[in-house]
């Protein structure tokens, strides 16, 4: 059961906006009925309804919002590891075809919890591996039971074979079934495509019109350079040479992007998601800093909590703003950036930025509260730079998504998120029985 919607007037917090037309400074934030009515100092509380806060010593900024988690996978983590046979695809090709539809919906719920605790209010659920419409069912309701925003991108079943296409008519059953009143209007459609080299031309090519037909956003793993040897360009000059880039396309570990890739990427608007931790693991190093260059929207995402990574955004933000240093002498990743590419830049890039992504009156209430006492903050200086080069989660205390406080004094609020994290140990042990019986698993 989700909480009931909370009015709140927050005074003389610290507030980084993340928006042009609202200033960093002290000021107050008064929320009524799950949107931001005003964002200014002294304001007044009215009405029996609103609960004030003192905020004096807190900073309030906008909820971080993912662009690409593979939330079905979280019960991968602590099965994959360095040893002979224990890498992230062997024990996802292994394990994928045994989780069951429980095992989506808490795996998506113990992701989301882990979400809340580190101040992101919003998700994009890559979902790689659909086999059919209780998959989805399972990842809406999860979405939909955590309160939290995001998108469900519907994609096709874990190493589907190249020949295979895409199950379209689940798409459409899926959307009729779950229309946006039925989501809460908190989420929305999207569609993971594998693109022309994990499939034939044509058959990519039939996939980009179909979804293109129904107007809907896609997403692709730029994973060329994943099975070709010595390769030194994602080949996204390909895809738009056949007209498959564009403001529709969100391009994910574009992490061998060559120069002609990025200003590919540039000239037809099409937007990039980087995973940092996930991408230097086995990939490489992501391309911040050219793809800024070039203009193109840039947005961060966790991946996957199978991988060695958690959902600590700030942690994530500051490995990567010192990386795209130490690999390009260029200062062109600031602090302020970095905290955009994880707010309202994608807020943009999911095309929610009306909605979330800064602190703004007229958009839904889903924001952090983060303590400036903590020893992450201290001794305190300019606040974006705190946050990026020192701050942690720990020093979040409050999360507030759509108007609802899921996260107070550091605690998640929903009995149902914390039992996903009390069962998680269960349910993966579960899992590689249930493989382990199958053959497909050995201890």
């Amino acid at each position: 059961m989700l909480p009931e919607r909370t009015d709140l007037l927050l005074r003389n917090a610290y507030v980084l906006s993340l928006d042009p037309d609202v200033p960093d400074g002290v000021a107050d934030i008064l929320i009524r009925d799950g949107v931001i009515e005003a964002v200014e100092p002294g304001l007044t509380a009215t009405g029996d309804r609103v609960r004030v806060v003192d905020a004096a010593t807190s900073v309030a900024l906008p909820g971080f919002v993912d662009t690409h988690w593979h939330l079905w996978n979280s019960l991968l983590r602590g099965t994959v590891g360095d040893a002979a046979g224990r890498d992230y695809f062997s024990v996802k090709r292994g394990l994928a075809p045994h989780l069951e539809a429980d095992d989506f919906y808490w795996s998506a719920r113990f992701a989301l919890a882990e979400a809340v605790q580190n101040g992101i209010t919003t998700v994009h659920n890559w979902d790689h591996n659909v086999r059919g419409s209780e998959d989805v069912d399972a990842n809406l309701q999860a979405q939909l039971d955590s309160g939290l925003r995001g998108r469900f991108s519907y994609g096709p079943r874990d190493s589907a074979p190249a020949t295979e296409a895409m199950d379209l008519d689940g798409l459409d059953a899926a959307r009729s079934l779950w229309p946006s009143e039925r989501l809460d209007e908190r989420i929305h459609f999207g569609v993971a495509l594998r693109g022309p080299y994990r499939t034939s031309t044509e058959l990519a090519q039939r996939e980009w019109q179909a979804v293109r037909d129904r107007e809907l956003p896609i997403t692709m793993h730029c994973d060329r350079c994943l099975r070709e040897a010595g390769c030194r360009s994602c080949g996204l000059t390909r895809l738009d040479r056949e007209g498959l880039l564009g403001p529709d396309v969100q391009i994910v570990h574009a992490v061998h992007a060559s120069p002609e890739d990025v200003a590919a990427v540039a000239r037809t608007g099409t937007k990039i998601s980087v995973s940092p931790l996930s991408e230097m693991r086995t990939m490489g190093f992501p391309r911040v800093t050219e793809f800024l260059e070039a203009g193109v929207l840039t947005s961060l995402s966790i991946d996957t909590l199978a991988m060695p990574a958690n959902a600590d955004i700030l942690a994530t933000l500051r490995a990567l703003v010192c990386t795209e240093y130490a690999r390009t002498g260029r200062t062109t990743l600031t602090p302020r950036i970095a905290l955009e590419m994880a707010t309202i830049r994608a807020a943009r890039d999911l095309g929610i930025d009306e909605v979330t992504g800064s602190l703004k009156p007229g958009k839904r209430a889903d924001l952090m509260l983060l303590d400036r006492t903590h020893t992450s903050m201290l001794p305190s200086g300019d606040v974006t730079d705190g946050l990026i080069y020192h701050g942690t989660s720990a020093a979040i205390g409050t999360v507030v998504c759509d108007g609802r406080v899921l996260l107070r004094d550091g605690h998640l609020v929903q009995p149902s998120a914390r039992h996903a994290i009390e069962s998680v140990n269960q349910r993966r042990d579960d899992l590689l029985r249930r493989a382990r019986d199958a053959g497909t698993w050995d201890d």
